[in-house]
């Protein structure tokens, strides 16, 4: 019994921290996930706009990038408009967090998100 107790703490634990959400800026759909060796995580092999680009924009940019936001002149609400200012995009989520110029304005996107974003950008910016 007493060795039990030990692997109960660690699975509950495990869970804890599995359930915490990264905030917003969190992918919603990982159909497209492979495991990778080593560290045991997952990244998306051929992520879409659709799939995994979509949220990451609706949630971090839209409110800004969007009808009555500051910046609703440089539109990103559709794949037409995030495709064409990808190159953009890119640039302005790899600033360092300290510059005024990185978006979103909010706070730096997380790596995975940015990392999501920039391979969507490499492979070609599928729908």
């Amino acid at each position: 019994m007493k060795k039990l107790k030990p692997i109960c703490t660690a699975l509950v634990i495990a869970f804890a921290i599995m359930s915490c959400s990264g905030g917003d800026d969190s992918p919603t759909d990982t159909t497209t996930t492979t495991t990778t060796g080593g560290s045991g995580g997952t990244t998306v092999t051929n992520p879409t706009y659709t799939a995994n680009i979509k949220s990451i924009i609706d949630n971090n940019c839209v409110s800004c990038h969007g009808p009555g936001g500051e910046n609703a002149s440089v539109p990103l609400q559709t794949y037409a408009q995030v495709s064409a200012k990808a190159s953009l995009i890119k640039q302005r989520i790899e600033l360092p967090a300290a510059n005024a110029s990185v978006m979103p304005k909010g706070g730096k996107l997380s790596q995975t998100n940015i990392d999501l974003i920039n391979a969507w950008i490499t492979n070609g910016m599928p729908n």
